[in-house]
């Protein structure tokens, strides 16, 4: 009887240091740093980034923080990346956030419109991201090379972080364009360059081929291209230094894929309506009965 009161008084024992270490592993520091951000970097190992956790009180326990990180599936399966701690939560809860990638970070949506400028989608960024700096997206963005899309970008994305994205899904979206680009014998490049201006001159679908064969043409015959939007054209000839602008989809396709036609200019009416001619006699009567 004695002996089985000791056994039931050291299972009891047992269960409760066993619930003290589980009530000390599952509640968050006193001191958790609520409503902020934490930042994992990449390649950080397991052994690092328990320290870093707790040093910055995001964890009570090491041991039961990489305990619960292996058993739900190791080191290389925590990622890196910001993670947003809107109120404490478990070294548990830590731990399954960072082995499924879980930052808590609020996306928010933006549609950038083809033919922007650098410029232009620095002004539409610069007021809905508050560590987007506009300064160091105008030197670090390459014109031309920013997709126009539908994003849901991170509400703390920095304009280092914009860029990537954009130039990511720029690279991914023309990726398969690369065979047709090396058939058209131009350069990838000079497409690029040649797809922002049709991007801002062409007024819809139907003029982008066109007056790609028209610009192609006039360029492959040494002749200024003289497109509005683009004034140094009017002062030599070639392709501006760089693309004026961002191109979709679509213009990059028409500059790949030129429609031949026996034009040599063209115009646009006030009402975007595109006309064309063969001759700059022609097209100086377009101008005096369209432009006037």
């Amino acid at each position: 009887m004695l002996k089985k009161f000791f056994q039931n008084k050291k299972t009891l024992l047992v269960c409760c240091l066993l619930l003290i270490v589980y009530i000390y592993a599952a509640n968050p520091p006193r001191h958790f740093p609520a409503g902020k951000m934490i930042s994992i970097e990449q390649g950080l190992g397991l052994q690092e980034l328990t320290l870093k956790l707790e040093r910055e009180q995001v964890i009570g326990s090491p041991f039961w923080f990489r305990t619960y990180a292996i058993i739900l599936g190791g080191e290389r399966a925590m990622k890196a990346g910001q993670y947003y701690l809107p109120y404490p939560q478990s070294t548990f809860a830590i731990a399954w956030r960072m082995v499924r990638g879980e930052h808590g970070i609020e996306n928010k949506r933006v549609t950038v419109p083809e033919g922007y400028t650098i410029e232009k989608i620095s002004k539409l960024l610069e007021d809905k991201f508050s560590y987007f700096d506009s300064q160091i997206f105008l030197v670090k963005a390459r014109e031309g090379y920013l997709f126009p899309d539908t994003y849901f970008i991170p509400v703390n994305a920095t304009a280092t972080d914009v860029i990537s994205i954009m130039e990511s899904n720029f690279y991914r979206q023309t990726n398969s364009l690369k065979e047709e680009i090396e058939n058209s014998g131009r350069s990838f490049e000079d497409i690029i360059n040649m797809a922002a201006i049709i991007e801002r001159e062409a007024s819809g679908a139907a003029d982008r081929s066109v007056i790609s064969g028209i610009l192609w043409k006039r360029l492959d015959n040494d002749i200024a291209l003289q497109v509005d939007i683009a004034p140094i054209t009017y002062e030599r000839r070639g392709l501006p230094d760089e693309p004026i602008a961002n191109p979709g989809i679509l213009a990059i396709k028409a500059a790949i894929h030129p429609e031949e036609s026996p034009y040599l200019y063209y115009l646009h009416d006030k009402l975007g309506n595109t006309y064309y001619a063969r001759t700059f006699e022609e097209h100086k009567t377009n101008k005096q009965r369209y432009l006037n």
